[in-house]
């Protein structure tokens, strides 16, 4: 399967295997977010539906970045639980729970209702992750 990267296609010898799953991992300004664009547009370009879950920047971000490089992301749907800008300003505590224990279900289980409601092409997912996290 293409990654809608025709040099990275080449390497690949073709693409990606169909049914698997993949992480692409690297510092911050590598490239992971335009692999993942590009792959996502891949799949709307062969009528796919494609679900990209950003959780830091958000999504009016990820479109105007995209558009600055000439990416189309129109019909690519979002799933945004970017933090807002209150995150940055507020003081928020934990006293008893580390943040994770907290947080965790709640990201996950907000994921799974828009996986089910949307039902994505399973081949159109892509998660980037950056090595420090």
């Amino acid at each position: 399967m293409s990654s809608g990267v025709s040099g990275l296609d080449e390497i690949l010898q073709g693409g990606r295997v169909s049914g698997r799953s993949y992480l692409v991992r690297g510092d911050p300004s590598t490239g992971k977010t335009l692999l993942g664009m590009n792959y996502l547009t891949a799949g709307v370009d062969a009528d796919e539906t494609a679900l990209f879950v950003n959780l830091e920047e958000s999504e009016d971000g990820i479109r105007a970045n995209a558009a600055a490089v000439d990416i189309d992301l129109s019909d690519v749907h979002f799933l945004d639980l970017s933090p807002d800008s209150g995150v940055f300003t507020e003081e928020q505590y934990y006293h008893v729970f580390a943040p994770n224990e907290v947080e965790q279900e709640l990201l996950t289980q907000a994921i799974t209702d828009r996986v089910e409601s949307l039902a994505p092409t399973a081949s159109s997912s892509i998660r980037s992750r950056n090595s420090d996290i």
